[in-house]
């Protein structure tokens, strides 16, 4: 009997350990201008594609200048595939001065869960493009933020699970020891 508790215990224990990473959101793989890369020219269009594909529903794209987090602007983009595209405004393009700007996102991850992040470029207008191919994977650096809080929530559950085990455990193991001694006892006396 304790076998089969401890064994119970054990298993659900890994599974509420490994829950986590089941919880894990999709996450930018590359871009349109890449991540923390300088263009010579800015783009008409910002491209994300993400590891997993987005859902419809209330997904945005918002570009900032870095200097000053003015948002020019805001837009659903279309999808297609794991690909959210969306059109820069020929006004936001024409005016667009040289600097750093930051592409942020939420969508809906094809897990049904909001997914927020970000990425930016350098514009320098006449300069060479180089692009810096950095990883775009830390474009989406909130999101491994929540990553990190859903682990600590599935290890939490995971005790909890654990130690409501072993209690029901102890709680049933005296029961049965306190049923048998006053079986014993009442036959005992009956003799």
């Amino acid at each position: 009997m304790q076998r089969t508790i401890t064994a119970t215990a054990a298993v659900i224990g890994t599974l509420a350990l490994a829950a986590p990473t089941a919880y894990a959101h999709d996450s930018v793989i590359s871009g349109t201008p890449d991540n923390e890369s300088t263009v010579q020219a800015f783009p008409d269009t910002i491209s994300l594609e993400f590891s997993g594909q987005p859902q419809e529903g209330f997904n945005t794209v918002a570009l900032s200048r870095a200097s000053d987090g003015e948002v020019l602007f805001t837009g659903e983009p279309e999808i297609d595939g794991r690909v959210v595209t969306i059109d820069v405004p020929d006004e936001v393009e024409t005016n667009a001065e040289p600097g750093e700007y930051t592409v942020g996102y939420q969508i809906i991850s094809s897990d049904g869960h909001s997914t927020k992040g970000m990425s930016s470029f350098t514009f320098e207008p006449g300069e060479a493009d180089t692009a810096h191919n950095a990883d775009s994977t830390e474009a989406a650096d909130e999101e491994g933020g929540n990553s990190g809080l859903l682990t600590i929530l599935g290890i939490l559950v995971g005790v909890l699970v654990c130690a409501g085990a072993a209690v029901a455990a102890l709680a049933k193991s005296r029961k049965f020891r306190a049923l048998n001694g006053e079986d014993a006892a009442s036959t005992s006396e009956k003799r």
